[in-house]
């Protein structure tokens, strides 16, 4: 079985400390399973960013429910 997704949730990331905690966890397991971009579903932040090779999506929870 090969992991395809590494997702975080937060409620918000709208505090330094907050988002920079839920940021290196993904990070973390991104590189553990060998993956280039990672999810956090927040409750209405929206935004890319890219950190090192990787690339992180912020992304409100309805909008992920609708894809």
């Amino acid at each position: 079985m090969k992991i395809k997704d590494a997702v975080q949730v937060s409620y918000s990331v709208d505090d330094y400390q907050t988002k920079e905690r839920e940021v290196k966890g993904l990070l973390s397991g991104m590189d553990v399973f060998g993956l280039k971009v990672g999810l956090i579903i927040t409750e209405d932040y929206e935004k890319e960013e890219i950190i090192g090779s990787k690339k992180i999506i912020f992304i409100p929870l309805w909008k992920w429910l609708l894809q």
